[in-house]
């Protein structure tokens, strides 16, 4: 309950901080492909164990552009997710993409939900944003140092 406020106060901080939304009649361009709203339950795309469960991109007055969300884990391991995120012009072409991983290089618990942002920079031309699952893998989420066996030299 605690990281569903903290997720959702933080989103909402993001997009207040970004001075628009992709869906509002200002003057933002970037419209994001299918557009969700947060605590909706359908997801629009599930692979590899994950499902985004909305995602828009949000434009700021200086054409900085960033790409919000949330994915969760509908597997049944623990597991991290690699996302790539693709802006296109007003002709289809792209002119931007970047690769990230939401929790970092961490694993998502099956069934935990976890927010991610992604940001472009200036990208002033970008009329459409995309996001898709590249793949899911397993991490070590803890290293133990002191507990490997050293050898003295």
């Amino acid at each position: 309950m605690v990281r569903t406020l903290a997720i959702g106060v933080i989103l909402a901080g993001v997009s207040l901080f970004w001075c628009g939304c992709a869906s509002s009649s200002r003057a933002a361009k970037v419209t994001a492909t299918p557009g969700r709203e947060p605590g909706e339950s359908r997801s629009y795309l599930e692979q590899d164990g994950f499902a985004i469960l909305y995602f828009r991109a949000i434009q700021n007055d200086f054409g900085g552009v960033s790409v919000v969300g949330e994915i969760r884990n509908v597997g049944p391991t623990s597991r991290g997710v690699e996302l790539q995120a693709a802006l296109r012009d007003a002709g289809g072409r792209v002119v931007a993409v970047g690769h990230f991983c939401p929790a970092s290089y961490r694993n998502i618990a099956p069934g935990e939900t976890w927010p991610f942002s992604y940001s472009f920079g200036r990208q002033e031309d970008s009329v459409k944003a995309e996001l898709r699952i590249v793949g899911s893998f397993q991490t070590l989420d803890i290293l133990d140092v002191a507990s490997a066996n050293h050898q003295p030299y």
